[in-house]
C-alpha cells in the first residue's frame, strides 16, 4: 500500500466515523421535532377551575437589574395560572435590585410578593445560596416550587405548562429551556448558533437535565429528595438537582412550551466566557453529557476537515487526481449536509413555539450557516478550553469547582 492509498484510507475512515454521527444527529433533529409536535398535540389547556389548580411559589433568584428583569416580572402578573407567591431573593438589601423590584411590584395586587435577603455565601454559589433561603420560606401550603431566573420572561401559559408533567410520580421535576434570539449583532447571532445545538438534546430523557431558569419540583419531592443536601456547597442549582432527581430513579420531562427566549446584549468576549464556564460547569457535573458531545463534535469536524483538504488537494493538484477531489467534496457535503438538516429540524420545531421577535429568519440562518462553516471549529475550542479547568467568573465573584458537590470561593470583586 502506498503512501498516498493510506492517506484515503485515514480519510475514508474519519469520513465514515463523521457521516454515522452526522446522520444519528439529523435522526436526533427529526425526534426533536416530533417530540415538539406531539407536546403541543397533547398539552394541557390552560383553562380549567382555578380552585383545583395547585398552589405553586415561583422563585426567582436576582442581581442587580438585568436588562428584561421588569419584563420578567411583568410577565409573572400574567400568567394564565396566577403563583400563589412569588419570593424574590438577593444577597443584600443593598444590591438595586431590591428597591426596583419592590417598587415594580406594589402595584401588583394579583401576586402575592415576598423579598429574602440572603446575605454572602461562604462555601457554594451565591444563586444556590439565595435560593436555599428563599426555599426556607416555602411553606407547608405550597404544592409546587418553580425556579425562574430574573432574565428569563416566560409567555403567558409557561407556569401551566411547566408543571403539567409533575402529575406523574415518575417524574420527579420538569424543565425548560433557554432559546438566544440572534437579535441582530455578531456576538448575539454567535450565541444563538452555539446554544441551539443543546436545545434538540432536551427531548432525549437519556441525556436531558434541568435547566436552572425554568425548572419546576414538587415541595414534598423536593424534600423527600433532600435536595438541600444536594445543594448544600454546589455551585450549579440545575445539574445538583438533576442528580437529585436522577439518584432516586425518577424523569425529567422537558416541557417544549416552558422555553423562554432571551435577547439581552452580549459581546463576543462576555459570549465566550459565559459559554466556557457553561462547558466547565457540564465537564464537572454532567461528565456523560460533556463525553457524548465532544465525541460528536471531534467526529464531524474530522471527518469534514478531512474530506475538505482532499478536495482542495485534488482540485489544486498536490496530490490524486480530480476524480478523489470531486470525492472529497461529496464526502464533506454529506457531513455538513446532515448537521445542517438537523439544524432545520431543530428551527421547524422552534417555530411551533416562538414567534417574531423571539424567533426569526436570523435564527434560522445562524442555526443552519454556522453548521456549514464556523460551527465546528467554534463547539470544538470551547470543549478544549474547557478540559482541565475549574476556576472561573461568575459575575463578581471567582469560583473553584472542586466536584458537583464541593465549591470555593476564591475572590471577590
Amino acid at each position: 500500500m502506498t503512501p498516498e492509498h493510506v492517506v484515503y484510507l485515514i480519510v475514508f475512515v474519519l469520513w465514515l466515523s463523521a457521516v454515522i454521527h452526522a446522520a444519528r444527529s439529523f435522526v436526533d433533529g427529526l425526534k426533536f421535532n416530533r417530540f415538539v409536535r406531539d407536546a403541543i398535540r397533547n398539552a394541557p389547556s390552560a383553562g380549567g377551575d382555578p380552585g383545583a389548580a395547585p398552589r405553586v411559589a415561583v422563585v426567582m433568584p436576582c442581581k442587580g437589574v438585568d436588562e428584561k428583569l421588569h419584563d420578567t416580572v411583568m410577565r409573572l402578573s400574567k400568567q394564565t395560572l396566577i403563583p400563589a407567591r412569588v419570593i424574590f431573593t438577593l444577597e443584600s438589601r443593598d444590591d438595586s435590585a431590591w428597591s426596583a423590584l419592590q417598587s415594580w411590584t406594589s402595584d401588583l395586587d394579583q401576586l402575592t410578593c415576598e423579598f429574602v435577603e440572603a446575605g454572602l455565601a461562604e462555601h457554594r454559589g451565591q444563586k444556590i445560596h439565595n435560593l436555599l433561603a428563599a426555599v426556607k420560606r416555602v411553606g407547608d401550603d405550597i404544592d409546587i416550587i418553580v425556579f425562574l431566573d430574573s432574565d428569563a420572561v416566560p409567555g403567558d401559559d409557561w407556569l401551566t405548562h411547566l408543571i403539567a408533567p409533575l402529575s406523574n410520580e415518575d417524574v420527579g421535576a420538569a424543565t425548560g429551556y433557554r432559546w438566544y434570539t440572534a437579535s441582530g449583532s455578531l456576538a448575539a447571532g454567535v450565541r444563538s448558533a452555539w446554544n441551539a445545538a443543546t436545545a434538540s438534546l432536551l427531548a432525549d430523557e437519556r441525556l436531558n437535565f434541568c435547566w436552572g431558569g425554568s425548572m419546576a419540583i414538587r415541595r414534598d419531592r423536593f424534600e423527600s429528595l433532600n435536595v438541600g443536601r444536594y445543594w448544600q456547597r454546589a455551585l450549579s442549582d440545575d445539574y445538583q438537582l438533576t442528580r437529585a432527581v436522577r439518584d432516586a430513579g425518577l424523569r425529567i420531562r422537558f416541557v417544549p412550551q416552558a422555553i423562554v427566549a432571551s435577547d439581552d446584549a452580549t459581546t463576543l468576549r462576555g459570549f465566550w466566557e459565559f459559554a466556557r464556564r457553561q462547558m466547565i460547569i457540564t465537564r464537572i457535573c454532567h461528565p456523560a453529557l460533556w463525553r457524548s458531545s465532544f465525541l460528536l463534535i471531534m467526529n464531524l469536524t474530522a471527518g469534514g476537515l478531512a474530506s475538505f483538504v482532499l478536495m482542495i488537494g485534488g482540485f489544486a493538484g498536490f496530490f490524486g487526481s480530480k476524480r478523489v477531489a470531486w470525492l472529497g467534496l461529496a464526502g464533506w457535503l454529506s457531513i455538513t449536509c446532515l448537521a445542517a438538516a438537523r439544524a432545520a429540524a431543530r428551527q421547524l420545531a422552534l417555530r411551533r413555539l416562538l414567534k417574531p421577535p423571539a424567533l426569526t429568519w436570523r435564527d434560522f440562518l445562524w442555526d443552519v450557516g454556522s453548521t456549514l462553516s464556523f460551527g465546528g471549529g467554534l463547539h470544538l475550542n470551547l470543549f478544549i478550553s474547557s478540559i482541565g479547568r475549574r476556576r472561573f467568573w461568575w459575575r463578581d465573584t471567582r469560583y473553584e469547582m472542586i466536584a458537583p458537590d464541593e465549591t470555593r470561593i476564591l475572590k471577590r470583586r
